[in-house]
């Protein structure tokens, strides 16, 4: 028998049934509900654990379908609206601050190798390469005393022109040559080169050379190509001799004649390289001394009462000989002669090295030799009047330069480039020197101009004005005036006295 109590309950109407005792057990249903809310709240504990987490997107999504929720929100609709609205935007500037920490490259344990090479310009235009190359040797007390240790090794390249002898290479350089040259082209097609070119350049060579040590002191780019090209011919009609030079043209600024030009310019005069003396001169006319000739005195009085000073260094008493011998025959050449004047008179200079070769060259120059200098399409006449340095060609006197240009001065070269065409006519200096004559230097020169071929149509030799004759003239006028002036307002003796003037009382009377 169980514990269970059993009973029957019965109605008038109904058949009896079976009775349940209270203390039964639960059915089937109420079990499946105790497990589904134990479940369902596993499952939200579950759910709050993974979203505190953050963690098991997928899991959660999951569950979420599990109770039948919206694992995702719907698409919104979107519907294309344009506004226009005025933005103002606003530009940060932002500034990052970098901080540069120098590292220090650590101490060689051993011999470093060590080569550099620099490029730069002298003064000179010219560009200078060096190279500083090390390499290791013996210890320091061994390799001191050894000159191959320490030493530079020099070498200057240069490239020496080949002369131009082409009559359309230069008429390139001025296009006015064949127009102002009626024979132009027969000339320079029948021309050599002249020695004298090939001899310049090699006395530019050597000059460089001697002075490679003191790179200050050699030439400068613009020296070295100083000269075109040197061409010597003979006309095939006339005979006539002809050298013609291409080059640039520096200034000279030398030369003095007491007798023509007794004041100098002291801007003139006291330039740098200025010299009272020029290669062409002739014996004075005057007894008006050299307008330079008290300050040479002067200097060589000063020279003379140090060197009579006793217990003067050898080097001292050498360089006082020296400068007394030469100030005392220039003294005397002062007081005897008389030389151009660069301001006023027109002349071109030959180089050292062009002069005394007749017997060599029959096309060499000389000192007051004819010449027609050309720049651009104007001819002036001259003569070859002063010895330059032996390495250079083309120079001229102040006169010339500031024709050529007006801002030619003793520091300021007239033609930089090699555009200026030197005529020389060799063995055309007159047998006596004397002082310009610029009339008959022009009228000698249409001369020897003729001789060649002539002159184009629409050129002519420029026309010199004498401008000491001008001075002079100019000084006298004004003299005359000065004079004639001081005589007007001189009282005469013989004026009458005017009637209602107060008598004037005698000398020592009272009034």
């Amino acid at each position: 028998m169980n514990d269970k109590e059993e009973f029957f309950i019965s109605d008038e109407d109904s058949p009896p049934r079976r009775a349940t005792s209270r203390k039964k057990k639960r059915g089937c249903f109420g079990h499946f509900l105790l497990m589904a809310v134990l479940g369902l709240a596993f499952l939200v504990g579950i759910l709050v654990i993974i979203d505190m987490t953050n963690s098991g997107g997928a899991v959660k999504k999951t569950l979420i379908g599990i109770l039948g929720g919206e694992t995702e929100a719907p698409e919104p609709v979107v519907r294309e609206k344009i506004v226009e609205v005025p933005v103002e935007r606003v530009v940060e500037k932002v500034v990052e601050k970098i901080v540069e920490v120098e590292k220090i490259p650590p101490m060689p344990s051993s011999y470093v190798s060590w080569k550099k090479v620099d490029v730069a310009e002298l003064w000179s235009e010219i560009p200078i390469k060096t190279e500083v190359v090390s390499e290791q040797g013996d210890i320091a007390s061994k390799v001191r005393e050894q000159d191959e240790s320490y030493e530079i090794e020099m070498k200057l390249k240069l490239t020496v022109p080949k002369p131009n002898k082409s009559a359309k290479e230069l008429s390139a350089i001025n296009n006015n040559l064949p127009k102002i040259l009626n024979d132009f082209e027969m000339l320079v097609e029948r021309a050599e080169v002249s020695p004298f070119f090939h001899h310049l350049y090699e006395l530019k060579t050597n000059y460089i050379q001697e002075r490679v040590t003191r790179i200050d002191r050699i030439l400068s780019r613009h020296n070295l190509y100083d000269l075109e090209t040197v061409l010597q011919v003979a006309h095939p009609g006339t005979g006539q001799k002809l050298l013609l030079v291409q080059g640039e043209m520096d200034v000279v600024t030398d030369g003095s004649d007491g007798d023509r030009w007794p004041m100098l310019d002291d801007y003139i005069s006291m330039s740098q390289f200025y010299q009272p003396f020029t290669s062409y001169g002739w014996g004075k006319r005057s007894s008006t001394p050299n307008p330079l000739l008290e300050r040479w005195e002067t200097r060589l009085a000063e020279y003379e009462k140090e060197f009579a000073i006793p217990g003067l260094s050898i080097e001292r008493n050498r360089y006082l000989r020296t400068e007394i011998e030469t100030l005392t025959r220039e003294v005397a050449d002062m007081k005897a002669r008389s030389y151009l004047i660069a301001e006023a008179d027109p002349f071109f200079v030959l180089p050292l090295s062009f002069l005394g070769r007749g017997d060599e060259n029959e096309f060499a120059p000389s000192i007051g030799d004819y010449g027609v200098i050309i720049h651009e399409d104007k001819l002036y006449p001259m003569i070859a009047g002063d010895a330059g340095p032996s390495w250079k060609f083309g120079e001229a006197s102040l006169r010339v330069a500031k024709t050529l240009s007006e801002n030619a001065s003793p520091y300021n070269r007239p033609v930089s480039d090699l555009t200026v065409t030197y005529l020389i006519f060799p063995g055309s200096r007159d047998e006596t020197k004397g002082p310009p004559d610029l009339a008959a230097w022009q009228a000698r020169c249409q001369e020897l101009m003729d001789g060649i071929g002539g002159i184009g149509e629409g050129f002519a030799l420029h026309e010199w004005e004498d401008l000491i004759a001008k001075k002079k003239a100019e000084q006298e006028a004004a003299a005359a005036e000065a004079s004639a002036k001081a005589e007007a307002e001189k009282p005469t003796e013989d004026a009458p006295v005017a009637e209602d003037a107060p008598a004037q009382p005698e000398e020592g009377s009272d009034p």
